[in-house]
């Protein structure tokens, strides 16, 4: 009979705790998305000569629960130090010049490769400036906050 009454008052327990932490999907999410970027990689060079260069993107986005968007952007940072740049040429690349946005929808997913093989669907220009360019991520995940992360990498043009 104790012991009936022991396996009820155990069963009840925990019941009790189970319902009482209740799970972690209830919780709100306050962790923001990351990303691991294979390409481009951290001052790497695109040489523009051909006027044909694309700046490819390799990565993984992932959060804890579900992914929305990244939107990219592109500004001209300067001249790469010590290095000559050729006169007369004024305007940086298209998309940095023009204040582009290159977003991709992440649809909901906790995790998903992006392979694109170029970023603002145009290739560098021969004619723009060279130097350093910055690479900036702007990531939100489905969560009723909408959690942001913002990751930056730096490009040279040549």
């Amino acid at each position: 009979m104790i012991k009936d009454y022991t396996k009820i008052i155990s069963i009840l327990c925990l019941m009790f705790v189970t319902l009482a932490c209740g799970s972690d999907d209830e919780a709100p999410d306050t962790e923001g998305p990351t990303v691991e970027i294979s390409k481009p990689q951290v001052m790497q060079q695109f040489a523009r000569a051909s006027g044909a260069v694309d700046v490819p993107l390799t990565a993984v986005f992932k959060d804890n629960r579900a992914l929305k968007a990244c939107v990219i952007t592109i500004e001209y940072v300067g001249p790469a130090v010590g290095k000559a740049h050729m006169k007369g040429l004024t305007d940086p690349w298209a998309p940095a010049y023009n204040n582009d946005k290159h977003e991709i929808s992440l649809n909901g997913k906790k995790s998903q490769d992006v392979n694109e093989d170029q970023l603002f669907e145009q290739p560098v220009e021969a004619a723009c400036l060279a130097g350093i360019y910055r690479l900036t991520f702007k990531m939100t995940d489905d969560s009723e906050s909408g959690n942001e992360t913002t990751e930056t990498l730096d490009i040279e043009l040549i």
